[in-house]
């Protein structure tokens, strides 16, 4: 049988009564009763339904607002007075059930949002006891540990928890995330299949879309990369974080002026996007544009004046600039935070070398720096030019061959090589060097400089001269080229030709006792005794200065 409601059944009766009946007046009157009857029961049944939906709903948003409404201590207490209280409470829990594994998760969490994360370590280890099935429990501890600064046991942890789950949405995210923040190449295909996942359990978390997206970045993956862009900038147009992440691709793909603006746009909307300040110097730095680079190396140093990282940019921007004696300062304060900054001693052996007088600190500077990273090619690189100019000519080539080990295609570092083996009498060894410097960079100023001083040392003279002129011509400041030129000209018994171009020579290094040296022997076979002998009262000068400054 057909169930019908009240509603149905009300106007199915009304519906029965006979419309083409003859009219009479007690049949009108019998109608009109039997309609008003059954409206007045349908209006009296809708009416009470109608007041009772209405006390209902009240009664529903009086225990609602009596659940969600925070009274007015909670309205106006802090993030961190709301942890205290959760830790006050779970540990007032825990005195009377001791092993209750949710109240340790939940302390735990109230004290990692304390900044307590040993003692919050100490809850989740307990949980992960008590519970050792709880992948959430493992993802936590996993957290714990990285904030603590272990970072392979964090891995290891994360690792469990997605074997024991691999739904559980916190440690694929956990685990993509600290795989990304290693800093290793190798584990980023990882990381992002991690946080892909994470998205699939969780499309709507946008803090895991951002890491994706970073990560696409560091493989390459430029069309993933803008796919989650634009889904983050669809869901949140206006975050400052999504311009920043468009000002990243802008400078992956080379456009400088959009990454500039865009780094500009983000941080005009939030000037705490530290990441954003560094960016926009560096993309600052790659157009040259030292002096913009040193104001927004500046504002990120005051900003986080307890960042290495920050202290380092400025004082290299600041170095080049011009401005040696502050960026000494300020690279001396980097090693303050942290002595075992490498890039930071790199620097500060740049900027004594450069000083002038300082070549033992220097060293000392570059030799720290090579032995926190024995792979940094600048430590190296400089570590041999300071040390060929306090004529220690070994050491130097040692330091050369790892800079040159190290990049192979740098022409610099390998004809800085073939230099020193050339001072220090490996002229064999030199030779090998020039010839791989010539294939390397035929067309560059350093390869014709070492092809000019190789066929010098052939005694082709005429070809020597040819090269190192080509070598002036690409490089009009090239001192290696205009020494090596004097040489051959002296040799070519060309005086007058040695003469001018042994002069531009030390005018370009002054400090350089050899150019001056071959400048006083020009002079005195062209019968110019008396600035001959200048030249070499310059040479006893430079080298009592150079004994002085090297003294123990």
């Amino acid at each position: 049988m057909e169930r019908r409601s009240w509603f149905n059944e009300e106007y199915a009766e009304a519906a029965t009564t006979p419309q083409s009946a003859p009219s009479t007046k007690s049949n009108r009157k019998l109608v009109d009763r039997r309609y008003w009857f059954i409206h007045r029961r349908s209006l009296m049944k809708f009416i009470t339904l109608f007041l009772l939906a209405i006390l209902m709903l009240c009664a529903a948003i009086a225990e609602a607002q009596n659940v969600a409404t925070p009274s007015h201590i909670e309205r106006f207490s802090t993030t961190k007075d709301r942890a205290e209280r959760d830790e006050a409470e779970t540990s007032a829990k825990l005195h009377s059930t001791p092993n209750d594994d949710a109240a340790l998760s939940l302390r735990a969490n109230a004290r990692m949002r304390l900044g307590r994360y040993a003692e919050a370590y100490e809850d989740l280890r307990r949980a992960v006891q008590l519970k050792p099935l709880n992948a959430e429990y493992q993802a936590s501890l996993g957290y714990t540990l990285y904030k603590l600064g272990r970072p392979q046991e964090a891995l290891a942890m994360e690792r469990a928890a997605v074997k024991l789950d691999d739904k559980n949405f916190t440690a694929n995210f956990q685990l993509g995330r600290f795989l990304l923040l290693s800093g290793e190449a190798k584990n980023l295909p990882e990381a992002a299949t991690l946080l892909r996942r994470a998205l699939e359990l969780d499309p709507r978390r946008s803090e895991v879309r951002f890491d994706l997206l970073t990560a696409y970045r560091l493989l390459g993956d430029l069309p993933n990369a803008i796919a989650q862009l634009n889904l983050l900038q669809d869901a949140r147009p206006a975050d400052a974080r999504v311009i920043y992440a468009d000002a990243l691709l802008a400078s992956d793909r080379g456009d400088m002026k959009t990454a500039i603006s865009s780094f500009q746009q983000a941080l005009a909307k939030d000037p705490n996007l530290f990441g954003a300040w560094q960016d926009l110097g560096i993309a600052y730095l790659k157009q040259n544009q030292w002096p913009q680079a040193v104001e927004t190396f500046a504002e990120l140093a005051k900003r986080r004046s307890d960042s290495v990282e920050a202290a380092y940019l400025y004082a290299l921007s600041l170095h080049n600039t011009g401005r040696s004696a502050e960026a000494e300062r300020e690279v001396r304060r980097a090693l303050r935070m942290d002595a075992g900054a490498a890039a930071a001693h790199t620097l500060l052996g740049i900027i004594l070398a450069s000083r002038g007088g300082a070549d033992n600190e220097a060293i000392e500077a570059l030799t720290q720096a090579t032995a926190l990273d024995a792979n940094s090619f600048d430590a190296q690189f400089y570590l041999g030019r300071v040390q060929y100019a306090t004529k220690d000519y070994a050491a130097a080539a040692k330091a050369l061959r790892a800079a040159v080990q190290l990049n192979p295609k740098n022409a610099e570092a390998r004809f800085f090589l073939g230099t020193v083996l050339e001072a220090n009498g490996d002229a064999d060894e030199a030779f090998v060097e020039y010839q791989e410097l010539v294939q390397l960079a035929p067309a560059s100023a350093q390869g014709q400089t070492g092809l000019g001083a190789l066929l010098v040392k052939q005694g082709k003279l005429d070809e020597a001269i040819s090269a190192l002129q080509k070598a002036i011509a690409l490089d009009a400041k090239s001192f290696e080229a205009h020494w090596a030129l004097g040489r051959a000209f002296l040799l070519k018994e060309n005086y007058a030709a040695a003469i001018n171009t042994l002069t531009e020579a030390v005018a370009l290094l002054p400090d350089r006792a050899d150019a001056h040296f071959q400048l006083g022997q020009a002079y005195q076979r062209a019968g110019r005794k008396a600035e001959a002998a200048r030249e070499f009262e310059t040479v006893k000068r430079i080298n009592e200065d150079f004994r002085i400054r090297t003294k123990p």
